[in-house]
């Protein structure tokens, strides 16, 4: 029995890493001069820099049913079933395009999963059913079932310097918006059952950077941390602070992964964002 798997672009892992693997991805739009550009088009270092100077912010949309439509055709000519793991429903409309998509091409072969992830979270989760698919002793109902609680093994943190990305994005409401209005405080947030919740306040950059380690870092019930990711929207300083407090707590680079944001997921966050996602086995 061959499985494949299809995800988005917001799952962090690189677009040749997943061709390379034969993972089918659809991309997600980032609406620009009246343009809908796909985000993996883009390049994140510079639409970072530009998001910092303009005026307004992009807008960003789900991939069409059709983009995901292609994929599938495409895809099930190698592989028996499809396993599509999406960004949290929560964030995105994207599970809804890739489920009408499946209905439209082959529902009976085609499974689609709300991650409740992004990012590294959902890039975890297609690393390990990379490993599970290969080693053949898994049925397509247990993959399903692990992708579906895979959420509840990882931790996501993060920081912003302007929450208005989030409340203008539509991505947190406007009295949580508040809470990053105070003078030099930077609110710790954290991704919940898919959905952004704010955690606390902290004072000043390297409160923050303490705060978003020691949350990142708690141990889920009496798991190991697996794996850790360090993310920012081009921010090379704070990026940097936050793998300096790693290693101030044991923590070696090798094990690192230190990568820019996907534009789709750092539009809503802004400039100058920082975040760690662990992974709990």
């Amino acid at each position: 029995m061959r499985i494949g798997l299809v995800t988005d672009n917001t799952c962090n892992l690189p677009i040749d890493f997943l061709e390379k693997n034969d993972i089918g991805y659809a991309s997600l739009y980032i609406l620009r001069d009246g343009k809908h550009i796909k985000a993996i088009d883009l390049c994140p270092t510079t639409f970072y820099e530009e998001l910092k100077v303009g005026s307004y912010v992009p807008l960003t949309s789900q991939p069409s049913v059709k983009d995901f439509e292609e994929v599938y055709r495409d895809m099930l000519k190698r592989y028996d079933y499809l396993i599509t793991l999406t960004i949290s429903e929560k964030l995105s409309g994207t599970l809804n395009s890739a489920s009408l998509a499946a209905s439209m091409v082959d529902e009976k072969r085609i499974f689609t999963v709300d991650s409740k992830l992004t990012s590294y979270g959902l890039g975890f989760l297609i690393l390990e059913l990379m490993e599970k698919i290969k080693s053949g002793n898994y049925s397509i109902e247990q993959l399903i079932e692990y992708s579906r609680n895979f959420y509840t093994t990882v931790r996501t943190i993060f920081s912003v310097t302007n929450i208005d990305y989030l409340y203008k994005g539509g991505r947190i409401g406007k009295a949580k918006a508040l809470m990053g209005g105070l003078l030099n405080m930077k609110p710790i947030l954290s991704l919940e059952e898919g959905e952004i919740i704010p955690v606390k306040n902290a004072r000043g950059i390297n409160k923050m950077i303490k705060e978003v380690i020691n949350h990142s870092i708690e141990r889920i019930d009496s798991l190991r941390m697996k794996k850790i990711a360090v993310i920012h929207t081009n921010n090379l300083k704070y990026g940097g602070l936050l793998i300096e407090e790693l290693r101030n707590r044991g923590i070696n680079d090798d094990t690192i992964v230190y990568s820019l944001l996907d534009p789709v997921i750092g539009t809503h966050l802004g400039p100058d964002a920082v975040g760690v996602i662990t992974q709990w086995e």
